[in-house]
Parts: C-alpha cells; structure tokens; sequence
C-alpha cells in the first residue's frame, strides 16, 4: 500500500513517521538508516522528531525533504508545513494555513481540516446554521436583520454558501433545512485554530452585550478565587458535566424562538504562587 501525497498530512510530524513505517515495512529501513540519509549523526533525531521532542531547523527541513524524494510543490508544501506545525503565534498560523491552502489549491486537491476550519472562522455561521430554518422565505438580508449585533447581507451570504457546501444546510421549496450531520474539530489543528478564533469573537460579543442587550436578556456573572491544581482539574470536569446539562435542556425544547451563545471562562489572573510568594 502506498503513502498518501503530502498535501493529504496537516502535520509534517506524520508524514515523516508514516514515510518511516512505509519504508520499514518494504525493506527494513531502520531510523538509523533514516537519520543517515538526511545527514544526521543522531540515529534517534528524527524519532525525536516525529514523537514530537523537538523540531527541524530551515536546515534540517531540507535535509529531509531530500532524504525522503520531496520535489516541486510537495517540496514546498513540505516547508510550509513544518513552519505551520512549529509556530505558536495564532495570527502567524493563519497566515501559513493560508498559503497550505493556495498550494493544495493549485494542485487540485483540498486540504483535510477545510471545512471545520472555515465553519469555525466566524461567529455567524453557527448561528446562522440555527436561525435559517426558523424563517421559512427570509432573505439573507431579513436574517442578517435578525442578528442581535450588526452584521452585513454579505456575511449571511457567506455564511448560507458555506453551510450548504459542507452539508451543514440544505435548501427546499420554503427556506432551509439543518441536516443532522455535526461539526467535529477532533484533532485537526487546522480546526483547533479557528476554533480559537471563533473564542475570541464570541468573547468580544459577550463584552459588547454589556452594553447592547438589556440586562433582562442576559445572565453575566464572574468568580474570583484561588484555587489549587487538584481543585482547578474538579472544576473543569464540573464545567464539562453542566455543559451537558445545558445542552440537553437546549435538545429537550421543543419551541425554541430565540438563539443564544453560553461562554465558560475559567482562565488563571496570576502566574503559580508557592507559599505565598511568586514561583
């Protein structure tokens, strides 16, 4: 069985492993093997590597490339990748996610992760998802007039377009209909990354809602406390088990006229205290 192009891995740290199993499987190869052809003295650097222990250098990323065949476009892709896997900026990650895309544009292919990725981008989407079967015949400029915060006919185009290509709306004789099919980030980073994006929006709605939804129409409360590290982990599992609370009220009604958005903080205002004093 052969190995799945490049541009089907949205992290590098994969394809190089699977390169690995695939060549050992046909001729024994072993990682000394491996390390010796990308010119390395380490015969475990690149296990290292693929276990995620440490990273390749510009250098190092050529060297692979070229242990492992890489050329033209998958060469380049290859390079993106690395610099997308290894960067911590959000903002810097975008803008390498954006360039996979063109080159997996350019190739005729899509990448893994697209779809999730561009649902979670906007704050519009989810909601969009769930207000245009309510109104049956609305235009999307009577259901961008029905948003609680000023949003452009544009947007809710967008957003209509994309929720029926990914299969997350289709349309009928009188409007849309949401089919049951879910969104699920698992472990595509591609996804996670919007899914911070969309965090942050729904952050910011929350804080604009301080002064643009009546106090009747919203419930904003906060707690300040100090806690350990055992009672932060009970808290969290807390928080998960009350999520599934309020969802199955949510799922449980049958009259639903109105959409909101539930955000869950639990974030740390100061960094590790030990004995009272800074660590």
């Amino acid at each position: 069985m052969s190995m799945k192009p490049v541009m089907e891995y949205q992290n590098y740290r994969l394809y190089v492993r699977d390169f690995y199993t695939e060549r050992k499987t046909r001729s024994g190869f072993t990682w000394r093997d491996f390390a010796k052809a990308a010119g390395y003295s380490s015969p475990v650097f690149l296990k290292l590597v693929c276990d995620g222990k440490t990273n390749l250098s510009d250098v190092g990323v050529e060297r692979v490339a070229q242990a492992m065949g890489l050329v033209g476009t998958e060469l380049q892709y290859f390079r993106t990748l690395v610099l997308f896997n290894q960067e911590k900026d959000s903002a810097k990650k975008k803008v390498l996610f954006k360039e996979l895309r063109t080159i997996a544009k350019d190739n005729s292919m899509a990448l893994v992760g697209e779809d999730q990725y561009d649902y979670y981008e906007s704050w519009v989407n989810p909601v969009i998802r769930e207000i245009a079967p309510q109104m049956p015949g609305a235009t999307p400029a009577q259901l961008a007039d029905q948003l609680s915060f000023d949003t452009q006919t544009a947007e809710v185009k967008k957003a209509l377009a994309l929720l029926q290509k990914v299969g997350l709306l289709t349309k009928n004789d009188n409007g849309y209909e949401q089919s049951a099919k879910l969104v699920s980030t698992g472990n595509l980073e591609v996804a996670k990354l919007s899914v911070r994006e969309m965090h942050r929006q729904m952050g910011e709605l929350a804080v604009r809602s301080l002064d643009e939804v009546p106090v009747k129409e919203r419930d904003i409360s906060g707690l300040t406390m100090g806690i350990s590290e055992d009672s932060f982990y009970r808290i969290t599992k807390e928080i998960e088990e009350f999520r599934r609370r309020i969802t199955a009220i949510a799922m449980q009604d049958p009259e639903e006229n109105r959409v909101y958005r539930l955000n869950v903080q639990l974030f740390p205002l100061t960094k590790g205290l030990k004995g009272g004093e800074n660590a």
